[in-house]
């Protein structure tokens, strides 16, 4: 057990932990979101909370063009379920995210009209993949375009020629996420070290004042003293 859960259990009521491992048991990181420079904050926003909904875990972001600005309205808070990966501090945002996916295992999947695309149920699941949303304008980076490893897009046969962003998105990630639930020995779900981890980070964000009780517990390991 993660030692700032152990120490944060006693602040969490059962049905909180409950909730915990149930959840814990549908995340995946065999699946994770990219989102370039997404114009409107409401539509990331939205797009996580599907995300949350749907078991993924993982949503980076890039915002050298157009930062991302929590909106609790529209995500109902879900982002502090997530764990966003933000690249602020590089100099080529979209370059150090790329390093970062293709050195974690995944393949890159870009949404596009590509000639040579695929489907959303012909995209191989079978590998950790990333799926790529560009902004709502342009759609994905040619940075993104060059490096991807498939192009994927979901079929319209009305008079538009394209969906909102959030709406294709979650079209997109709840057949990926059904898909690879179906893979054997669950080889989608997360390892028992990142559930503990992700169990302490989410007590962390619900017990009131966390960092205070955590700091006193590292006071009073240090002396042999039990906590007040």
């Amino acid at each position: 057990m993660d030692p700032r859960f152990a120490a944060l259990l006693p602040f969490l009521s059962d049905e909180r932990v409950s909730r915990f491992n149930q959840v814990l048991e549908s995340r995946t990181r065999h699946i994770c979101l990219v989102l370039e420079n997404v114009y409107q904050s409401r539509n990331a926003s939205a797009v996580m909370r599907t995300c949350d909904g749907v078991g993924i875990q993982d949503v980076h972001l890039i915002e050298d063009i157009n930062p991302w600005v929590f909106n609790r309205q529209v995500s109902k808070g879900t982002p502090s379920w997530l764990t966003l990966h933000r690249y602020r501090e590089a100099s080529n945002p979209t370059e150090a995210c790329i390093e970062q996916l293709q050195s974690s295992g995944y393949a890159i999947a870009v949404t596009s009209p590509h000639a040579d695309g695929l489907e959303v149920h012909e995209l191989p699941i079978d590998k950790p993949i990333a799926l790529v949303m560009g902004t709502e304008f342009e759609g994905v980076s040619d940075t993104f375009l060059a490096a991807a490893n498939h192009h994927v897009y979901i079929p319209m046969t009305g008079f538009a020629e394209s969906l909102n962003i959030s709406v294709a998105a979650g079209i997109i990630m709840q057949d990926l996420a059904r898909r690879s639930r179906t893979l054997p020995l669950r080889s989608w779900a997360l390892s028992e070290v990142e559930k503990d981890v992700l169990r302490a980070e989410w007590a962390m964000k619900t017990v009131r004042k966390s960092d205070v009780i955590l700091k006193q517990l590292k006071i009073c390991l240090n002396t042999g003293n039990s906590l007040p």
